[in-house]
């Protein structure tokens, strides 16, 4: 299987100029715990996750107008090209620890995203799709048992 079989390619985005404010809205209003944000020539320059707005909005009590530019998570990201293959990328998810992946163009250009749950609906081995969740989460469970 292909990464451009699983990939979602109705992507939400927003700009560097995106108040937080409006990137949450998006993201409430679509169902969304994830929002690539693009630069003026339309290119991944950061992420914004449901986790950055806790963290990094909230808790440290940031002004919802503030620009996502201030709080995004930047390079490196997970990527992946529409041709590669699906099994190839499950493996480097899960060395990253990483729950999402940009599907990318030759030319840099955003064209989808893979979730673990867009590869959950889609494997047909639920064997494989627990083993990645593991792996992805593994991160999380250890920083709960360390507290």
């Amino acid at each position: 299987m292909k990464c451009k079989d699983v990939m979602l390619t109705l992507v939400f985005k927003c700009n560097l100029k995106s108040s937080i404010i409006e990137c949450a809205q998006l993201m409430r209003d679509e169902h969304l715990g994830f929002v690539p944000v693009l630069d003026e020539e339309l290119s991944v320059v950061g992420v914004v996750t449901d986790r950055d707005i806790a963290l990094r909005v909230v808790a440290e009590q940031r002004d919802p107008a503030t620009p996502v530019s201030a709080i995004m998570s930047t390079a490196p990201f997970l990527t992946c090209a529409p041709d590669d293959d699906l099994h190839e990328l499950e493996e480097r998810m899960a060395r990253s620890k990483k729950g999402r992946a940009l599907v990318r163009a030759r030319d840099g250009s955003l064209l989808g995203i893979i979730s673990l749950s867009d590869i959950a609906q889609r494997e047909r081995s639920a064997a494989r799709t627990g083993k990645l969740l593991r792996e992805v989460t593994r991160r999380e469970s250890v920083s709960i048992i360390r507290q």
